[in-house]
């Protein structure tokens, strides 16, 4: 079992009485220039016991980005990552199908970075039309008219 690991004294008032507490959490995201509204009826999220405040902790940050992405419609990163895998390519290959860097992948994939909309749709028809994939990759092979 992991250990979640916060400060125990409160950012806003110094008390040493932050605990994990359930809340309602509501905020607005602003991405690919729009605002979307978040709502998390109980967000698991450090609280002070004497002045109420809460801390965004690591886990209440992924929380609240599993919540925007759901909001926003946009591939969570398992399914990016078993999409990937269901084609059969490694981050690099997938990489260079899309025309992005290994390293997006790999942050898309492990919640380091939310992709843009407009990635997100064409993900999603590369994930679902092996005729796209193919048309990608064709890319990438050496052409018969430049031999």
């Amino acid at each position: 079992m992991i250990t979640r690991t916060y400060p125990k004294r409160c950012g806003k008032c110094g008390a040493k009485a932050m605990r994990l507490a359930m809340v309602p959490y509501t905020t607005t995201i602003e991405h690919d220039g729009r605002a979307y509204r978040v709502e998390i009826p109980a967000l698991s999220v450090p609280q002070c016991g004497n002045c109420k405040a809460i801390s965004i902790d690591d886990e209440a940050d992924q929380q609240i980005s599993a919540a925007f992405r759901r909001a926003a419609r946009l591939l969570a990163p398992e399914e990016i990552r078993q999409g990937r895998e269901k084609l059969g390519l490694t981050q690099k290959q997938f990489a260079n199908l899309l025309g992005v860097g290994e390293a997006t992948v790999s942050r898309w994939e492990t919640e380091a970075q939310i992709q843009q909309r407009a990635m997100d749709r064409f993900l999603r028809v590369c994930l679902a039309s092996p005729a796209a994939v193919a048309l990608l990759a064709s890319d990438f092979q050496p052409s018969a008219r430049g031999a």
